[in-house]
């Protein structure tokens, strides 16, 4: 068996053939296995029709077999075609040799077993086409028989034969090149023999000899017209003649293609390579011809000339607006006076592919805030894979909080920018996301990839720098108007109203600026005012109202001297809004002192025995004090200065707490790191601290923790903020490491001023309060205050700076330096009967005019440091 494939040239059989082996003697049919196909006439025909000769015994006999192919069209589409001759009465050699004459005729040479016994041989070999190895599916028309009548004489007995090597069958083209000789063996036994052909174009070498020779049959096709012609030559010896028939097949000249078919793969909307086809004849002789295209989007150029010639084939998808996939055309070529060609073109388009630079696009930034005005766009490349053809693009499905500077265009390999902003009005607070669809249309395809668009969005809102404004009017001090800046949270402001609820208190609004201006005329002497100044945004996006708190202290006098109280106190703080200071012993109450009288106004009680740390929220509405005894934290409303709340916190003696509003959200913060929300007691995660002194900006992001009473002066900085989105997030950064080490032993105090770019630290060495810069910690400069050992620092409301510690005998232990330090503005004495100031119980009043401080002795002193 022989597996073998149809021609790629055209779609006829290239088959070939294999003598198998069988058993058995005497003549007879085969039969053999393998599906049989339905009842249709052969696939092939023979020539000669019956395989005939004699031999004598012990000898092979060969004889040549023409096979034609009836129906071409049944192998066009197989990949591969199996020829089996079955020999079951053992008759032929295994040795069948193939040759093939052209895509439709082939012959084979067979060769007899010379073990066959003297007698005759009937029968019929059995041709299969199979479609696998195993033959179990045959072609149509298969298997065909091939009849067989064959003489084994006896060994040693005269005989006489004439076998052609093949069978004496020709084709040739008109004018073409004659085809090869085939040799004809002669056998007598020694007896002379002749030769004759029955036509002039069957041409002998020989045509007479003695015993065995030979001859060679060439053909001359000369002055023939084309058509089939038939002869026979006759080689007769001793009385005996033997015909063998010849025939001579005289075609058209054919066309001949450089391709017999051609495939066009490009990506759909791409440039498309054309591609180039060589037209010739077989017999090399110029003819006309022409070419045209059955389909629209196939077209041919030349589309006529003279053989020899190259034509170029086009392939263009946009006749038709082809969608991807797979088509089939031809080019037919028709040359004068042979028949016409059909050349097979297959296209098949490969969708394109649309990519963007991004998967996702995120507007609005980390914290949900970056929508200043001018906004910075997003950029965003669309590509498509189409070289430098461009195919139209659009957006779909845009939010309506994104504005992208181009919803459509053209595309191609070279790319499409565009750019996208957020619009934030059309967004609600939180994380947004929305699928937008970029798509291109290509021919007819319709392209697309998908692009995520995110839109973080924070609560918009309006934060004064100042949520308490302390106002004083005395016959010689007198603050009764302040300027309050008002920041946009998304750094793009919009404008606002403002409205207070007493009518002692006017305010006025001037671009992003507050002016509130008091009307002491309206107030008795030595009383308290409070009023609630309401900021409203203009723009409708930013909802959310927000409250300033303004009290007027209206005195009789303003103290002239520093004033002391006895009574054993231990811990200070002030009111940043009402002119009082919040003391306490360590015991189970809270006197409230007026800083501008030094009179005890009253006591808060209802705490257990051991109180430790007081902060003060910086809108002046809550105190919060550390509750030793029970592990809690105490909220005390100064508006009715009664206990309006308890959380649980593992607190202790060395507990500090500071009250933060970083974005306007109020927190509690604990030196241990505990995070809290004052709204509702929510706890947030845990901050980067380990205990020590706490300060922060006024604004709440910048929080500075220094250490207490160490061989080193350890700083740790952290950034703080808070965000509406996913229900409220907290942003912390530990920005410098704990490990940093600030110059000096024994911290003490610490401050920052209101946008974190200014950190002040009191240590117990040096001698002096060092002044650093708040983004790395530097040392700016050193601010001396003689033989004291810094303990404290406080910077008043004009940004006056004062500097204190622990001072013996009559030495001063308050220095009060301006602004950036570099001027020793006053020296001040607390101490009394050596008793020295203690640390981190120095503070201010919130009109920024008086200071207040604890010594030793659990004095506290009321220190006018006036306008």
């Amino acid at each position: 068996m022989l597996r073998f494939r149809p021609s790629h040239a055209a779609p006829f059989l290239i088959a070939a053939l294999l003598a198998g082996c069988g058993g058995g003697g005497g003549g007879g049919s085969s039969g053999g296995g393998g599906a049989t196909t339905p009842d249709v006439s052969p696939a092939l025909t023979f020539t000669p029709a019956t395989v005939t000769g004699s031999v004598t015994a012990g000898v092979s006999l060969t004889a040549s077999v023409i096979a034609t192919v009836t129906r071409p069209n049944d192998f066009s589409n197989a990949t591969s075609v199996l020829a089996l001759v079955v020999d079951s009465a053992g008759v032929l050699l295994p040795n069948a040799q193939l040759v093939q004459d052209s895509n439709s005729q082939f012959h084979a040479v067979l060769q007899t077993a010379p073990t066959l016994a003297a007698g005759n041989y009937k029968g019929s070999f059995s041709v299969r086409l199979c479609r696998d190895s195993g033959c179990a599916s045959q072609f149509p028309g298969s298997p065909v028989a091939l009849p067989y009548d064959i003489t084994v004489l006896p060994a040693g007995g005269a005989s006489f034969t004439a076998v052609p090597a093949m069978p004496l069958s020709a084709s040739i083209q008109s004018g073409g090149t004659a085809p090869v000789g085939t040799a004809v063996a002669i056998t007598t036994g020694g007896a002379d023999w002749s030769a004759v052909s029955g036509a002039s174009w069957l041409q002998l070498s020989a045509t007479s000899g003695s015993g065995n020779g030979g001859l060679t049959v060439s053909y001359n096709a000369t002055g023939l017209a084309v058509g089939a012609y038939t002869t026979n030559l006759s080689v007769t010896s001793g009385g005996s003649t033997i015909t063998l028939p010849a025939t001579l097949t005289v075609l058209q000249p054919g066309l001949v293609l450089g391709s017999n078919s051609v495939t066009f793969s490009p990506i759909n909307g791409a440039p498309v390579p054309s591609q180039i086809v060589s037209l010739d004849t077989d017999n090399k002789l110029t003819t006309a011809w022409t070419a045209t295209s059955n389909t629209a989007w196939l077209s041919v150029s030349p589309t006529s000339g003279a053989t020899p010639a190259t034509t170029i084939l086009t392939v263009d998808p946009t006749v038709g607006t082809l969608a991807s996939g797979s088509y089939a055309g031809a080019i037919t070529i028709q040359a004068a006076g042979l028949a016409a060609r059909s050349l097979p073109v297959t296209l098949n388009l490969t969708p394109a592919t649309l990519q963007t630079s991004l998967s996702t696009l995120t507007l609005g930034g980390t914290y949900g805030r970056d929508f200043s005005l001018p906004l910075v766009p997003q950029p965003i490349k669309l590509t498509l894979n189409t070289g430098t053809n461009s195919w139209p693009w659009k957006l779909s499905n845009v939010p309506l909080w994104a504005s992208a500077s181009a919803t459509g265009g053209t595309v191609n390999a070279s790319g499409a920018d565009l750019s996208v902003k957020a619009v934030a009005a059309s967004a609600p607070a939180g994380t947004t996301g929305a699928l937008v669809t970029a798509s291109a249309k290509v021919n007819g395809d319709t392209v697309t990839t998908p692009l995520q668009f995110v839109i973080n969005k924070d609560l918009h809102k309006l934060l004064p720098a100042e949520t308490a404004v302390a106002l004083v009017s005395t016959p010689t001090w007198s603050r009764i108007t302040r300027t309050i800046t008002v920041n946009d949270n998304f750094n793009n402001f919009g404008g606002m109203s403002a409205t207070s609820d007493k009518s002692w208190l006017v305010v006025g609004v001037s671009g992003n600026q507050l002016t509130v201006t008091a009307d002491a005329s309206q107030q008795l002497t030595d009383t308290l005012a409070t009023a609630t100044i309401t900021v409203k945004p203009s723009d409708p996006d930013a909802t959310a109202p927000e409250v300033i708190r303004v009290a007027l202290w209206k005195g009789t006098a303003a103290p002239a001297a520093a004033s002391t109280t006895g009574l054993p106190y231990t811990t200070v703080a002030t009111d940043p809004l009402r002119p009082y200071a919040y003391v306490h012993n360590g015991g189970a109450y809270i006197d409230v002192y007026n800083l501008y009288t030094g009179l005890k106004e009253t006591s808060i009680t209802g705490f257990s025995a051991h109180l430790g740390d007081i902060a003060i929220s910086p809108n002046g509405d809550a105190l919060y004090v550390v509750d030793i005894d029970n592990s809690r934290i105490t909220t005390v409303s100064l508006a009715t200065r009664a206990i309006s709340g308890q959380l649980a916190v593992a607190g202790s003696a060395a507990t500090r707490i500071k009250l933060i509003r970083p974005n306007g959200i109020g927190m509690l913060v604990l030196s241990d790191g505990q995070l809290y929300l004052t709204a509702n007691n929510t706890r947030l995660a845990n901050l980067p601290l380990s205990n020590g002194t706490l300060a922060a900006s006024a604004d709440g992001k910048r929080l500075v923790q220094q250490s207490e009473g160490g061989a080193t002066v350890q700083h740790t900085t952290i950034s703080v903020d808070y965000s509406a989105l996913a229900g409220g997030t907290l942003f912390a950064a530990q920005q410098t490491s704990a490990s940093h080490t600030s110059p000096g032993t024994l911290g003490q105090d610490v401050w920052v001023n209101a946008d974190g770019t200014q950190v002040i630290y009191a240590a117990s060495t040096p001698n002096s309060c060092a002044m650093m810069d708040g983004a790395n910690l530097g040392i700016v400069r050193y601010l001396a205050i003689g033989n004291a050992v810094p303990n404290n620092v406080a910077v008043l409301l004009d940004g006056r700076i004062a500097c204190a510690g622990a001072a013996r005998g009559n030495s001063n232990d308050l220095y009060l330096y301006n602004s950036t330090g570099t001027q020793l503005i006053q020296q001040y004495k607390l101490n009394s009967a050596g008793k020295a100031l203690l640390p981190r119980q120095l503070a201010a009043s919130g009109d920024g005019w008086i200071l207040v401080g604890i010594t030793e002795d659990g004095a506290v002193t009321f220190l006018p440091v006036g306008p």
